[in-house]
């Protein structure tokens, strides 16, 4: 082997770019399959001339010659034979895939996408997700149970359609639809002193240890705000991530917590007490939280019909519409 030349056996090939379109290519099969160019039009519902363009220029980009006419009809070459074996596999498997994408766009336009915080996700949602699919049975909803973070994360990234939270923070990238408000309750053990009260002052509050969940920031400062204006102290509270831990620090005694009333009161059971704050309004709203950049499909915008017209009916206890 001569140094300065180059072993060709070294370079790979370098890959073949395919120059022809799709039409031209399934017009050639048709031709071969009719055994005519008139016939082939007819069924393409192009003219013959337009059949006769698209393969000459199938073959001119090939360089190869792919039809012979006889006295009869149109018969391919051998080069023309071996194309239509090759290429009728080709566009078989093509025309699956394409079946499978399809497939796969129709049940994601069926699929809705819902994010939630545990609580919601286990208390209020089920009830509107059955009343709802047996309304419309091809619509799946997937739901998905975050912590309050994850939740405003997987709208941002559109990977929810929407949730279903209580909001309390603005953005120039989603958008808040209130769908219901509530007021705050106490939560104390029955062993509380105040137990039996039914309602509790803060000036009560101020001698009690507060507990609250990590995401009720706006309520904690609110409580700062009206105990500072009646002259308390607000103390050092103790947070919990999940609504489980939380109440299990209400049951060893540790303190009070705020809940919606909806909640509180489902969670009060035999063992916790709830009590109305009587000198100020405390408030809740639970609504739709979704992307400002994002288009809701049809079915995600039925489910948003859905929890506008039976939310408040969940929180009353009230069977949703179906």
């Amino acid at each position: 082997m001569s140094p300065d030349k180059p072993d060709a056996g070294t370079h790979a090939a370098a890959p073949l770019t395919l120059r022809f379109d799709l039409v031209e290519l399934e017009t050639f099969l048709t031709v071969v399959e009719l055994g005519s160019f008139s016939a082939a039009a007819k069924r393409l519902h192009v003219s013959q001339p337009s059949v006769t363009a698209r393969v000459q220029r199938l073959e001119s980009t090939l360089k190869t010659r792919l039809l012979v006419r006889t006295t009869r009809h149109v018969e391919p070459t051998p080069a023309g034979k071996r194309l239509r074996e090759r290429a009728e596999i080709a566009l078989r498997d093509l025309r699956k895939l394409l079946q499978e994408f399809q497939a796969d766009a129709e049940a994601a336009r069926l699929r809705v996408v819902v994010a939630a915080t545990p609580m919601i996700a286990a208390v209020m949602l089920p009830p509107l997700i059955h009343s709802f699919c047996q309304r419309y049975p091809d619509v799946r909803i997937q739901l998905r149970d975050l912590q309050y973070e994850d939740v405003v994360a997987r709208i941002e990234t559109n990977e929810a359609d929407l949730a279903v939270v209580a909001f309390d923070n603005d953005s120039s990238k989603l958008s808040f639809e209130a769908l219901s408000e509530e007021d705050m309750l106490v939560v104390v053990p029955k062993t509380h002193p105040l137990a039996q009260a039914g309602k509790v002052t803060l000036e009560q509050l101020a001698q009690i240890p507060l507990m609250l969940l990590d995401r009720y920031s706006m309520l904690r400062e609110t409580l700062g705000d009206e105990f500072a204006k009646r002259g308390l102290s607000l103390r050092p509270m103790h947070h919990a991530a999940n609504l489980s831990t939380l109440l299990g620090m209400v049951d060893a005694g540790l303190g009070a917590t705020f809940l919606p009333r909806s909640m509180a009161q489902r969670y009060a059971r035999d063992t916790r007490a709830t009590l109305q704050v009587a000198d100020v309004s405390l408030t809740r709203s639970f609504g739709i939280l979704r992307s400002r950049d994002a288009d809701l499909s049809a079915a995600a915008l039925s489910f948003v019909r859905h929890l506008q017209a039976n939310f408040g009916a969940i929180l009353t206890n009230d069977a949703p519409q179906s």
